[in-house]
């Protein structure tokens, strides 16, 4: 295991972000991670662990280490149920679970990051969501070195959110998924139906692979490649009104809103739009003119512009139509 000093953040996250991490490692078993938090206790360091880094907004240079999850391994418990280390990239496991006869997540085909990270935010996409398919995790508490599990329920998801956004003593080891042998295909959602009517694709034709590419081929056209365009996806939630406070909206322009749950659904990316902000750009951040929801760096940044950038974003749309905007990637 190599200990690193200094590194900028654009190294390990897909911002263009300039500050620097005091120390940074990458670890590949839990011996490697018991190493390295032993050495940051022993210094009093704060220890921040991450996946492949597509989901993280550094605001400021991190006087502490940075741990890289590189625990790999697949482990099939039985017909339907899957172990799989935290470390894995969660695309090349969606791809695995189809070529290996196992279907449900392809939907979320092609969001960047790890297994581990995925349940954090619990990933979701065109009508999918990870904890559908999460049946426990398994953790290790980084401060006292005791071990958890989860099961489904006491991970306590929503909206992009889990109980491991709130306990970030928690490093998830592994998780655990419970898929089906019989495919039950979801393109119900707009741009895949859209895609699907576009090519005269007969839905009911289509394979589990078929819905992987169709899947990766609609988030490629909508969605900057964070390779070519940093970014950290999408980077506002969506707005979830109850029906008392969806009767006091009023916007000054009309966008279709949705009715799930009982709750009033605001596409945040139809008011980013309407408000303006699609395609503007400041300097070297801007929103992306292919999707209104993705912040992008155009050039290299210091971490405090992305939040000035962001503050004034979320200043401006509440003031044009009362709505507060949520980020969805996690600050540090």
């Amino acid at each position: 295991m190599e200990l690193l000093e200094n590194l900028p953040f654009s190294k390990f996250c897909s911002l263009n972000i300039t500050d620097k991490a005091k120390f940074y490692c990458e670890v590949s078993n839990v011996d490697e991670l018991k190493e390295i938090l032993e050495f940051s206790k022993k210094d009093s360091l704060e220890q921040l662990i991450i996946g492949d880094g597509t989901n993280l907004v550094p605001t400021q240079p991190f006087n502490g280490v940075i741990i890289k999850n590189n625990i790999r391994g697949i482990k099939r418990l039985d017909n339907l149920t899957i172990e799989v280390s935290s470390g894995e990239n969660w695309d090349n496991f969606v791809k695995w679970t189809i070529n290996n006869g196992l279907y449900g997540l392809e939907n979320l085909a092609l969001i960047p990051g790890t297994v581990g990270a995925g349940p954090i935010q619990n990933i979701g996409a065109y009508g999918t969501e990870i904890s559908r398919y999460i049946q426990s995790i398994s953790c290790v508490d980084i401060k006292d070195g005791s071990h958890h599990e989860f099961n489904n329920e006491e991970c306590d998801f929503g909206y992009r959110t889990s109980v491991f956004k709130e306990k970030k003593n928690l490093f998830i080891l592994s998780v655990t998924f419970k898929l089906s042998k019989t495919p039950k295909l979801n393109y119900s959602y707009d741009s895949l139906r859209e895609e699907i009517d576009f090519n005269d694709i007969k839905g009911d034709l289509l394979s589990p692979m078929d819905m992987y590419e169709l899947v990766s081929k609609v988030r490629n056209r909508k969605l900057p490649n964070y390779i070519d365009r940093p970014n950290v996806g999408s980077f506002f939630k969506n707005i979830y009104l109850t029906k008392e406070d969806f009767l006091q909206l009023n916007l000054p322009f009309e966008i279709p809103i949705f009715q799930e749950k009982g709750l009033y659904k605001i596409p945040t990316a139809l008011i980013l739009q309407e408000t303006g902000w699609k395609g503007k750009r400041m300097g070297n951040i801007g929103i992306s003119d292919k999707h209104s929801l993705v912040l992008i760096t155009y050039d290299k940044v210091k971490g405090s512009e992305v939040l000035s950038f962001t503050e004034r974003v979320i200043d401006d749309v509440y003031l044009k139509t009362g709505l507060k905007l949520e980020v969805e990637p996690t600050f540090i």
